[in-house]
């Protein structure tokens, strides 16, 4: 079974999100909800640069994602290889809502460390 190796699951509304996002860094997060005492993954994505301010953003647009779990990391490239190896973990386009591959971040040509695909 695919393992996240993030901390939570947490309620994803701001309050909470303030509380255990305390810094402005670069993160990557699971969107998913509570099923049997187990979280179900629905969503894998990354913030560059603020992942306090990516996950708040979230709060209303996914109606079907009341848990998050997070994973804080020192850079924007770090995030990319984490989002794409929790992505292709959790069955990429078809195991869950991401409707594309991850991309990096723009001006860089990050590979995915698991597919070689540069993004798209």
């Amino acid at each position: 079974m695919a393992n996240l190796e993030m901390q939570g699951p947490y309620v994803l509304i701001p309050d909470k999100i303030d509380e255990i996002v305390t810094a402005k860094t670069p993160g990557n997060y699971a969107l998913g909800y509570i099923a049997d005492k187990n979280f179900i993954v629905v969503y894998i994505g990354r913030s560059d640069n603020d992942l306090n301010s990516e996950l708040k953003k979230l709060v209303f647009c996914k109606s079907d994602c009341l848990f998050f779990q997070f994973f804080l990391v020192k850079s924007a490239d770090e995030a990319f290889e984490k989002e794409c190896l929790n992505y292709h973990d959790f069955g990429g386009n078809t195991g869950l809502k991401n409707n594309k591959h991850p991309v990096p971040l723009k001006g860089f040509d990050w590979k995915c460390p698991v597919c070689e695909r540069a993004g798209g």
